[in-house]
């Protein structure tokens, strides 16, 4: 991919994840990136090619990280903690790819929906069959449904990372990147704590 086209959809993901598909304008994006609307339809022929582009991007970036982030979780001892972290650093270190997420799921939620599900279906399935055998070995809290736990967690990684500006804001905290520190942290305690006895669970960084 050419350094141009890159910057294009850095940019694109940004104001599209900020001000929504139809409230963001090609020449918005061509004055952020700092060329002329032609150049940018050089690029990318339309807004909606530009729209395709930029959530191919955020999927396929998620599918290049997948093989690395499932041969780390069979390779250490946490594997709730390390499928938990993979998916909310994945977020995290792009902010505006979450908030894109959940504008894409509100605005288009079908075709958002079934594109998703292809993207993290390999993740999920590996964290649903873990937790059924933390089930088999009595080690998680009766009556939790491995599918939809995996699916609440999503949800709540993609909204907490989304709404660390909020939680800055609301509390008056001067670095929004200590409070999305915060905010990883007691996710990943309240998934951890809500999937597993207590008694003979290590809980060190949980």
């Amino acid at each position: 991919m050419s350094e141009s086209k890159d910057r294009i959809l850095k940019v694109a993901t940004r104001r599209f994840a900020a001000d929504g598909f139809d409230g963001t304008s090609l020449s918005h994006i061509a004055d952020d990136v700092g060329m002329k609307k032609p150049s940018l339809l050089y690029h990318f022929a339309s807004k909606d090619a530009l729209r395709e582009a930029v959530l191919n991007d955020v999927l396929c970036q998620w599918q290049t990280r997948l093989p690395a982030i499932l041969a780390r979780a069979h390779s250490v001892d946490d594997r709730f903690g390390a499928l938990f972290d993979a998916i909310y650093d994945f977020f995290s270190s792009d902010p505006a790819r979450a908030l894109l997420v959940l504008r894409e799921v509100v605005d288009r939620p079908t075709e958002t929906r079934e594109r998703l599900a292809e993207a993290i279906r390999p993740w999920a399935v590996i964290v649903s069959s873990s937790i059924l055998a933390e089930r088999q070995a009595d080690r998680i809290h009766h009556g939790v449904d491995p599918e939809a736990y995996v699916v609440q967690s999503i949800v709540a990684i993609v909204g907490s990372v989304a709404a660390a500006d909020f939680g800055a804001a609301l509390f008056g905290e001067s670095s929004t990147a200590d409070w999305r520190h915060r905010q990883r942290s007691e996710a990943r305690r309240i998934a951890r704590f809500s999937l597993f006895k207590q008694t003979g669970v290590q809980t060190k960084n949980g």
